[in-house]
């Protein structure tokens, strides 16, 4: 389905957008419809969860992917991934 947006909308979508790329986040999820900068961790608690001794990493991926719309490339849950299980104890 086609939404046609008008031109004040695009310049205000624009503004909005101008003002997170200026904060320099690593992350900008959806939030209640509203587009906001995060940290790269925000969705480690979600992943925390996932992980279970012995499960591969591919596993836990391919759940993500298919679970969770989140719209994060494979890659990005793969670094978070070792990210995580490098910093455990």
């Amino acid at each position: 389905m086609v939404q046609v947006v008008s031109k004040n909308e695009q310049r205000a979508h624009s503004y909005e957008w101008q003002a997170l790329v200026a904060e320099n986040a690593p992350l900008r999820v959806n939030l209640n419809g509203h587009l906001v900068s995060v940290a790269a961790d925000f969705y480690d608690s979600l992943l925390e969860r996932q992980i279970q001794p012995g499960r591969p990493v591919v596993q836990i991926i391919g759940e993500m992917l298919m679970r969770y719309s989140l719209g994060l490339p494979d890659w990005w849950y793969r670094a978070r991934l070792q990210h995580i299980l490098s910093t455990r104890g």
